[in-house]
């Protein structure tokens, strides 16, 4: 990626001083972590140091008077979609110092990170946002819905048979890479996990966790909740029906002993709607998941098997494509991908275009429970 910096005339504060949105180098990371702490409220330096320069790809701050006072980082995944993959930069550790805030600093380094993914042919770009509104002005526009199941646990029915799931040590949990290949198969903006997330993904400090291995699903449990009794299924893969029963079988059978109620995320009700009303019934929250991009529309269309749907895109960050106008029938750059995924149907206003495009890649839903 290309890393130079870049200058802009954003009026930082009534003086006026020049910003600088440049990459963040290893240099500039003592300032920069200051930053990060006062957004995150986290306390294991070393952890933030290597993602922002290993886990990440690249870091972009808006530095004025050599102070990073808003930063972003781009991390490069490969995507599913439409039974294809392309390449998603998925923005994280987006953050802003209070005295800078609301100045225009998040969106300046937003717009750098995307001009340069959209220079590298990248065709979409994903984040999970600490505001929807915010990064809809962005461009961006939500790629899945995800329900949140509280179920008590005496309540689970007797399905399944528990003893299918295999507990398996946190550092093999390369023995759950290939299920988790397949089950992100099922889903379009489904994002690849490679063996340093993995890693990541099961040695946070402040979090123990349990690995069980199926051979159609896993499930990574965090068992931080002892004193309140509820045990959180942090991921949950079941490629088939009879993985979910055999989960359910397992997760009654850890009640029995520590826990009173569970906590999991699906991507469809379905399999659980299947085993009818229990008593008392489950707590099911419908919230928004992922927000997602185009950044080049071009390598977009072509990569996913869509150039015959090809249609102009009006983007607020002018990243591909112009800025919205009075009376504009294109879609924006998140809505676009809404639009071919069938997640959303066009309204009456926008193109025949776009409403040509709708639903030409829905074989299956949108889901992606990566984090990043």
């Amino acid at each position: 990626m290309s890393q130079q910096a870049t200058a802009t005339d954003i009026a930082s504060n009534s003086e006026n001083r020049a910003v600088i949105v440049r990459t963040v180098e290893p240099s500039d990371f003592p300032l920069a972590v200051e930053t990060w702490k006062t957004a995150f409220n986290f306390t294991d330096v070393e952890r933030w140091k290597l993602f922002a320069f290993d886990v990440s790809d690249f870091a972009v701050g808006a530095f004025i008077d050599n102070y990073p006072h808003a930063l972003a980082t781009v991390i490069m995944f490969d995507a599913n979609f439409n039974g294809r993959i392309i390449k998603c930069g998925g923005i994280a550790g987006v953050a802003s110092s209070p005295p800078m805030r609301k100045k225009g600093l998040v969106r300046a380094v937003l717009k750098e990170c995307l001009r340069r993914l959209h220079d590298e042919k990248v065709e979409i770009s994903a984040l999970w946002p600490f505001s929807y509104p915010f990064y809809e002005r962005m461009g961006y526009a939500v790629s899945d819905l995800q329900y949140d199941v509280t179920q008590k646990i005496d309540a689970i029915p007797q399905v399944g048979d528990s003893s299918r799931f295999k507990p398996v040590k946190l550092d093999d949990f390369a023995a759950l890479m290939p299920i988790h290949q397949r089950w992100i198969k099922n889903f379009n903006l489904s994002l690849e996990r490679n063996n340093k997330r993995w890693q990541r993904q099961v040695t946070r400090p402040e979090t123990h966790y349990a690995l069980y291995l199926h051979d159609d699903g896993y499930m990574l449990w965090s068992l931080d909740n002892r004193k309140e009794r509820k045990l959180r299924v942090l991921e949950w893969a079941y490629i088939t029906e009879d993985a979910f029963l055999d989960g359910l079988a397992l997760i009654k059978n850890c009640g029995q002993l520590s826990y009173d109620t569970a906590e999991w995320t699906m991507s469809d009700l379905t399999p659980l709607l299947k085993l009818g009303v229990q008593y008392p019934p489950a707590e099911i929250k419908v919230r928004h998941g992922m927000m997602s991009r185009i950044v080049n529309s071009e390598a977009f269309f072509k990569n996913t098997g869509l150039q015959d749907r090809h249609l102009e895109l009006s983007d607020p960050l002018g990243v591909t494509g112009t800025p919205r106008e009075v009376g504009d029938s294109r879609p924006g750059p998140g809505e676009a991908i809404q639009i071919a995924s069938g997640f959303l149907e066009p309204c009456k206003t926008l193109s025949p275009a776009a409403h040509a495009l709708y639903r030409a890649a829905c074989s299956v839903p949108t889901y992606s429970i990566e984090q990043y």
